[in-house]
């Protein structure tokens, strides 16, 4: 994918977040100014007019080939500017197609190694506001069973995969995560009300075990992943007959190799673009807040922990979504948004959750 930066900030809002209803509580915690680069956008961004060339006739020209291509695809007039000059042609001509955006369309100038100012379409994929969530208890659970002990490792590598080449956060390292189970240990600890005091000392019990297994389990998944180990992890899982959780368990483990094996490389954080919303100093929900490893979906601790990032979600006015981008630098026979990799991740990762809570399930009660 190529490394895009934005040259002229005419982008609206790609859409607005929508949550369960709840009240209030505290705001999701923002991103530091270390955390939120996501490697595809390295630098800050400035007008069109500051963008450094060093052949602006050649910019120039770039653009106008690309407005050309862009309205002929679209069937659209192309903008008379023919009365301006360089860069007041190229303002101009944007705020004219910016009558042409709509929902699920908005058009973007920007420039990369290959392209000093070119036009492009972007494109949000649609995670559905759901939260991805993958339970880490259940990898747990399967340490203290003989009989899960390829299951444990086919879990372990998978689990590997996702937090060392997708990127997926980790509830004991410093993040999102990691605030909300604090948040939930001062409310524990602040909480005077008799009548609850029996479940607070469960949830103490289970914050103590998250906290302490989930280091442990860390430094499992921080073991060296390689696709081949997956392969023979996969190959080793057998399940027997009438092992239904089992047999879907291998199913979606076969799956998740196949994307594994298809994109090596391939991060969340590479199609995420917060730097599209023009409100993006204000509070919004970033991708890592939405998809993470957490403790348990079964434990004491589930109803508050949602509870409470519902309620914050509610609160905020925009959400990181996976972006794709059609680059007009020559004419396009038809539209194309490469959501491959997003569509079966996301859905992959709904499958999995339901399997392992599943497991924590049958095994904790």
């Amino acid at each position: 994918m190529a490394t895009a930066s934005i040259i002229r900030g005419l982008h609206q809002k790609f859409r607005p977040s929508a949550r369960c209803k709840g009240n209030t509580a505290k705001p999701v915690t923002k991103r530091t100014k270390g955390t939120h680069r996501n490697g595809f956008l390295t630098h800050s961004f400035k007008p069109f007019q500051s963008v450094a060339s060093a052949d602006w006739n050649a910019a120039e020209k770039e653009f106008f080939v690309s407005l050309n291509n862009l309205c002929q695809f679209h069937g659209w007039a192309v903008p008379d500017v023919s009365g301006l000059y360089f860069p007041q042609n190229v303002k101009q001509a944007m705020q004219m197609l910016k009558a042409h955006e709509k929902v699920g369309l908005n058009i973007l100038l920007l420039q990369d190694e290959n392209h000093a100012a070119c036009l492009t379409t972007a494109k949000t994929f649609d995670t559905s506001y759901r939260l991805y969530y993958i339970p880490v208890r259940p990898l747990y659970l399967m340490q203290g069973d003989p009989q899960a002990k390829s299951l444990h490792e086919l879990t372990a590598v998978i689990f590997a995969y996702l937090y060392q080449v997708c990127g997926v956060p980790y509830f004991t390292e410093p993040g999102y995560m990691d605030n909300e189970y604090d948040t939930i240990q001062n409310w524990i600890d602040e909480e005077s009300d008799e009548d609850e005091r029996e479940f607070r000392v469960q949830q103490k019990k289970d914050l103590k075990l998250k906290q302490s297994a989930g280091e442990q389990l860390l430094t499992i998944i921080q073991q060296p992943y390689s696709l081949k180990n997956l392969a023979e992890c996969l190959k080793r899982f057998v399940v027997a007959d009438g092992d239904l959780l089992g047999k879907s368990f291998k199913e979606t483990a076969t799956e998740i190799y196949k994307l594994a094996y298809d994109y090596p490389h391939r991060k969340i954080k590479d199609s995420m673009h917060y730097e599209f919303n023009e409100d993006a100093d204000n509070d919004q929900i970033y991708w890592e807040n939405y998809v993470s490893f957490y403790w348990s979906g079964n434990d004491s601790l589930q109803e508050t922990l949602y509870d409470m990032v519902n309620n914050e979600f509610q609160e905020m006015g925009y959400q990181e979504e996976p972006m794709a981008f059609q680059w007009f630098d020559n004419p396009q026979e038809s539209t194309r948004y490469d959501f491959d990799f997003e569509a079966r991740l996301f859905a992959l990762f709904n499958q999995l959750t339901k399997l392992l809570n599943d497991y924590d399930d049958e095994e904790f009660n």
